[in-house]
Formats: structure tokens, sequence, C-alpha cells
């Protein structure tokens, strides 16, 4: 009988700036050490021009930085989204919109401003026990 493949957990602390990956070592033994395998900062939005264009460059700045963290987030298994703001939100739609993620548990939580520290006590303890 083949060997079930153990879960991937990661958490992503975001906000609409940048956002942290925060998954366990591939290298680790425990399914606890948790550490900050990625980080991605969203592109800047140049200013200038109409409300409208500005409004449509910060979609399209959103929609690539959405894309970019959903193809990293592709191996993994279950997901903690958490954050300030909405960006959360606004993630896990985009991720439900997208078929390779049918399959996936998404949670999202809202959080204030963190340490990286306390962010990894977060997903680890809210993947503890799964």
């Amino acid at each position: 009988m083949k060997q079930k493949e153990a879960k991937q957990y990661a958490g992503v602390w975001l906000d609409n700036q940048q956002a942290m990956i925060i998954s366990t070592s591939s290298e680790s033994d425990t399914d606890d050490e948790y550490t900050i395998s990625n980080k991605l900062k969203a592109v800047a939005n140049q200013g200038g021009g109409s409300e409208h264009s500005m409004n449509n460059s910060k979609q399209s700045h959103q929609l690539k930085y959405f894309k970019e963290l959903a193809l990293l987030l592709i191996p993994y298994d279950e997901i903690l989204i958490f954050g300030p703001g909405q960006s959360q939100e606004q993630m896990q739609h985009h991720l439900k919109e997208d078929p390779q993620f049918n399959h996936k548990k998404v949670t999202i939580d809202s959080s204030d401003q963190l340490t990286d520290p306390q962010r990894i006590a977060k997903v680890r303890d809210f993947f503890k026990g799964h």
C-alpha cells in the first residue's frame, strides 16, 4: 500500500504592500518548526494620471501581486491567510477563482501588526494538531 504523503501547511501574513509565507522547513525533522520561507513585495503603485487610470493601475498591480503569491502557495494543502485590513479576504477570493486551489483548505484571520516571531508562532499554533 502506498504511504500517504504528509500534508503541507503554510501561513501567509499579508497586507497590501508585502506578504510573508511561513511554512515548515523541508530540512526539518519535526513538523512544528516553522520558518519564514518566502517574502514578496507588492509592486509600488506609481502616482500620476487620472483617478481612473490610477485605480486601474492599482488593481493591475494587486492582481500581479496575488498571482505571484498564489504561485508560491500551490505546493501547500492547507493555508492560513492573516493580516491587517482586507488583504486576506481579497487574497482568499483570488484563490477561490483559481482551479488549482479547489481542493485546498484556505482559512482567513485578521491580525494587527505582529513581529516575525509572533507571526511564526501564530501559524505554528494554528496548525498544531493537524
